[in-house]
């Protein structure tokens, strides 16, 4: 039972993989790109981590999985606001039609 939550979350996590890859290629500008390469790490890594979570055999290696993950989900998403914010900020275009918030 746990061998098959173990491939349904690595499933999952190679699906999150590949949709941010997809979306990588597929948009049009630098900053729908790298929405879609964060969104997908963040789901990919989340996914892959509650796998190794069910498989790991002693409470330290969850405890450095877990700690591992929370470090992941901070820095992933606040790294994509920055590089968006100073590729706004050096004049790097989004596609037409796209509307900002100022702010």
């Amino acid at each position: 039972m746990i061998n098959f939550l173990v491939n349904i979350c690595f499933a999952v996590s190679l699906v999150g993989f590949i949709l941010g890859v997809v979306g990588l290629f597929r948009f049009p500008d630098p900053y729908t790109r790298m929405h879609a390469i964060s969104v997908g790490d963040t789901l990919g890594m989340g996914s892959a981590v509650i796998g190794l979570l069910l498989l790991s055999p002693t409470w330290m290696i969850r405890l450095k999985l877990i700690v591992m993950l929370f470090l992941f989900w901070l820095i992933n998403p606040t790294m994509s606001h920055l590089v968006a914010k100073a590729g706004l900020l050096h004049g790097t275009e989004p596609v037409q039609g796209t509307r900002l918030r100022k702010g």
